[in-house]
């Protein structure tokens, strides 16, 4: 009965809360459209956003590297280890 049972993240996980990757595409596509995304497809038709939040979430020991690059509201989107999203406009000619 004298026992605490603490839920703490581990050495490999951070404590702070940053944005989903999901919230950060979102971001940068309605910047860049200057709108909101109402006529995009859910994002989770074309990339499994739980898979991305997992692939680039924060760590303590570890540096994450690599990117993801797939096509989603007319751009073509990079994430990137350190979580920030670059988008390129797909030339609707060339696709």
């Amino acid at each position: 009965m004298g026992e605490s049972n603490t839920n703490t993240p581990s050495d490999d996980q951070s404590t702070a809360r940053e944005p989903s990757i999901t919230v950060l595409i979102h971001e940068a596509i309605a910047t860049q459209k200057k709108s909101d995304l109402n006529d995009c497809p859910p994002l989770y038709d074309v990339v499994n956003p739980d898979a991305l939040d997992k692939l680039f979430a924060p760590t303590r020991k570890t540096e994450r590297h690599g990117t993801v690059t797939f096509k989603y509201c007319g751009f073509q989107v990079t994430v990137n280890a350190d979580r920030t999203v670059e988008l390129e406009p797909i030339d609707a000619k060339s696709s």
